[in-house]
């Protein structure tokens, strides 16, 4: 299995943001509005029969198994009940903590 699909990762831009609440699990409500940019950051996913899931990306902090990026593929992959990996490439643009989303 060698098809890889590229995908954007856009910036995003808050025109509003308020808490509504706090969850149990610590995380908050949020009522926002954002608009999405012509920028960003580029994910890019390769299919692997043997289930694993790999990150390749350049920047050392984001080189972890907590990365989010991870998270969510691990997440994908015990939702939809699949046998099938994946290697997946982070072009990172935007500026990582910045506020604006991507990766």
């Amino acid at each position: 299995m060698s098809q890889t699909i590229i995908l954007p990762s856009p910036a995003k831009l808050n025109l509003f943001l308020h808490i509504t609440g706090k969850r149990d699990d610590g995380y908050h409500n949020l009522q926002t509005l954002f608009q999405l940019l012509d920028y960003g950051d580029t994910l890019s996913f390769t299919g692997r029969d043997d289930g694993a899931l790999n990150l390749q990306t350049s920047i050392t902090e984001l080189d972890n198994p907590d990365n989010l990026v991870l998270q969510a593929a691990r997440l994908l992959q015990q939702h939809s009940s699949t046998v099938l990996g994946a290697d997946i490439s982070l072009e990172k643009v935007l500026p990582m903590g910045g506020g604006i989303g991507g990766g």
